[in-house]
């Protein structure tokens, strides 16, 4: 989407920055110092054409009555091209001044800085052809030459640490080791040259890595197409790091056998393998309760899922803006689905719980955004009040005593934007579940609870449908805990709240509101240690802490 003067200064950067990679090559090989001066003297007009340019996009993208998304998915690509060709200027100006510390320019002719700058001046030329054809192929190619300067750069970097262990020429050895790093830093560059073409093609952002891994993913589902063919669009991540995408054919016919669209997720080794495997688990206990996986790809640091995309409202859609009859239902559903959930995979057995310690875990998160929620001891007249530290640590001792007595199947992570309700055909599904474990019950309950107080709803109508929402899950909880005789039902929800009152303040910038939840965690820690001593069948929760 150029237009001509956009397209002119554009193609003017490219060729400016071209001309001082190639004259870093000729000033390595010779030393001439009117190369420098011509390479110095050309920075201030590189910085020039990237002020233009950057000058056209702001315009184009502010000035224009409509644009569509995929013009300004151009103007973005072409906006960050632009700074990453702007640096790659700078970096061929450090080079050039860093051989002013060199006893003797030749000594850098011992290392392969040619193979580094070829790598570059080969790329270059590819940019505007990729950005106007839509080449997905050259894109990619862009992207992976980071790689191949990578590997010239540690085989030059490992001769050199080699060189610098004898404690010789030791400034020289400096001096070239920079000149190396800011070559590789060119890399880093024209790394995100690739990425933004990518995202001028595909109309997403996406790295490299995640591109190959849902490359990869889709080759093992059976998908045959290109990923141009595909629609992407982004899904916010989860709290964990996730990338999420929602992945559509454009035709909308023949996505294999397998529904027309699916969901990407890439992240964290660990934690996509749990999701991986508490999907299998979840499978065998209630088929149909989860996505389907389609493959799962694992490499050095990341693994990936592309899973089966449920179109389904989240349950926080469902209490905010569906009509009454449709929450009832849905409400209905969910008890139903999580009551049978709790009876079939209910283990009996007494199990340590640790509410105060995912808060002693999560403290200094906390703190680091809210650095005020953490009281200090204090005396109000003759009156004491303790510290945080101080209520933590003998409620950390109480929950020693607060064993559940048995064990259920959890979703462990369970938010009203966690839980799908299909209203057609009248059915509850779940999404995240790499925190799934044999829990106790009570830790889902308190979750649910405190995703309905966090929302950011405070009209009157909303805040009632959201606390009858929590008022008939809690009301469901208390009749499952009498049928299973479960005596220390609230006082392990008075812990479970504290828990997850504290620990949301760190998602929360709100400082009013988060202050709230901060208080109503002690509150209900204070309870708690007002009890000791008695028995903890005995204990009532003060129900009216759930409610906003």
């Amino acid at each position: 989407m150029f237009c001509r003067g956009l397209e002119e200064n554009f193609n003017f950067l490219i060729l400016e920055v071209s001309n001082q990679v190639d004259a870093v090559r000729d000033f390595l090989g010779s030393g001439d110092k009117k190369i420098l001066q011509n390479i110095i003297c050309k920075d201030d007009y590189i910085d020039n054409l990237k002020t233009i340019l950057e000058k056209w996009c702001f315009d184009i993208l502010t000035e224009a009555g409509k644009i569509t998304k995929k013009e300004t998915d151009s103007i973005h690509a072409i906006h960050t091209i632009t700074v990453n060709l702007e640096r790659i200027g700078d970096f061929c100006v450090n080079i050039a001044k860093q051989v002013g510390y060199l006893s003797d320019v030749a000594f850098v002719h011992k290392y392969n800085y040619q193979g580094l700058i070829s790598e570059v001046q080969q790329v270059l030329p590819k940019i505007v052809p990729a950005f106007k054809e839509h080449d997905l192929a050259t894109s990619l190619s862009i992207c992976r030459s980071e790689h191949q300067i990578d590997n010239l750069y540690k085989e030059s970097f490992c001769k050199i640490m080699e060189e610098l262990r004898d404690g010789k020429n030791i400034e020289n050895l400096i001096t070239v080791l920079f000149i190396f790093r800011y070559l590789e830093r060119i890399g880093d560059s024209l790394l995100n040259i690739g990425e933004a073409l990518l995202l001028s093609i595909l109309g997403e952002k996406i790295k490299i890595d995640q591109f190959q891994a849902l490359e990869e993913s889709l080759n093992i589902s059976g998908y045959r197409g290109t990923l141009s063919d595909l629609d992407f669009s982004s899904i916010l991540g989860s709290r964990s790091g996730c990338r999420i995408r929602k992945l559509q054919h454009e035709q909308n016919d023949k996505f294999l056998s397998q529904a027309t669209s699916s969901i990407f997720k890439e992240g964290n080794r660990n934690k996509i393998w749990a999701e991986k495997k508490n999907i299998e688990i979840w499978s065998e206990i209630f088929p149909g309760l989860v996505p389907k996986i389609f493959s799962y790809q694992e490499s050095e640091e990341t693994s990936s899922l592309l899973l089966e995309f449920i179109p389904c409202c989240t349950y926080e859609e469902i209490i905010l803006s569906s009509d009454l009859e449709e929450l009832h239902t849905a409400c209905t559903r969910l008890q139903a689905t999580v009551k049978e959930i709790w009876d079939y995979t209910l283990q009996e057995g007494s199990r340590k719980v640790d509410y105060v310690e995912q808060i002693l875990s999560r403290l200094d998160s906390i703190l680091q955004v809210h650095p005020s929620f953490y009281r200090m001891e204090q005396n109000i007249g003759k009156s004491r009040i303790e510290s945080t530290e101080t209520i933590l640590e003998k409620c950390l001792l109480i929950e020693d005593e607060l064993k559940a007595p048995f064990t259920v199947f959890i979703h462990g992570d369970f938010n009203v934007n966690n839980i799908f309700y299909n209203g057609i055909k009248e059915r509850i599904h779940f999404i995240d579940l790499y925190r799934s474990k044999n829990a106790d019950y009570v830790q889902d309950v308190s979750v649910f609870i405190i995703s309905n107080f966090r929302q950011p709803a405070f009209k009157v109508q909303l805040r009632d449908r959201l606390n009858w929402t929590t008022k008939k899950m809690y009301e469901m909880a208390c009749r499952f805990a009498e049928e299973k005789e479960d005596t220390t039902f609230e006082a392990r929800m008075a812990l479970a709240l504290a828990r997850s009152f504290y620990t949301s303040t760190r998602f929360e910038l709100n400082t009013k509101f988060a202050h709230e939840m901060y208080m109503r965690a002690h509150f209900l820690l204070e309870k708690i240690l007002a009890h000791e001593g008695t028995e903890w069948q005995k204990f009532k929760l003060p129900t009216g802490i759930m409610y906003y």
